[in-house]
């Protein structure tokens, strides 16, 4: 009897996408509308995965900083009492770690 050997499916090394289309991608899946429950989950998963891929994506100009931290300020300013969730939270470390990088080279700062 042979041996069965798990393995992982093969996943292709992707480059990382810019702020800017992460950003649109957020805005795209935010403003979406259904009103199928099973659509709405996969919504929430998109929303979340968009939120976290552009927490982990590094602004390389101040440009970039500004848009991620406007992207923070949308969601928060949506008329909300609750907390921030995990991945605005996320969101908003990375742009200040962004924030704090760039100042500290301010060649790349200038950049917009």
């Amino acid at each position: 009897m042979s041996q069965v050997i798990p393995f992982r499916p093969y996943q292709p090394a992707t480059l990382p996408e810019d702020v800017a289309s992460l950003s649109a991608r957020l805005l795209q899946v935010e403003t979406a509308e259904t009103s199928d429950e099973d659509l709405l989950d996969l919504l929430l998963e998109a929303e979340l995965a968009a939120l976290g891929a552009l927490a982990r994506s590094r602004a390389t100009t101040l440009g970039e900083a500004v848009l991620k931290l406007a992207t923070l300020v949308r969601r928060i300013g949506q008329d909300r009492d609750g907390p921030l969730c995990e991945g605005e939270i996320g969101l908003l470390r990375s742009t200040l770690r962004d924030l704090q990088r760039l100042s500290a080279a301010p060649g790349t700062a200038l950049q917009a």
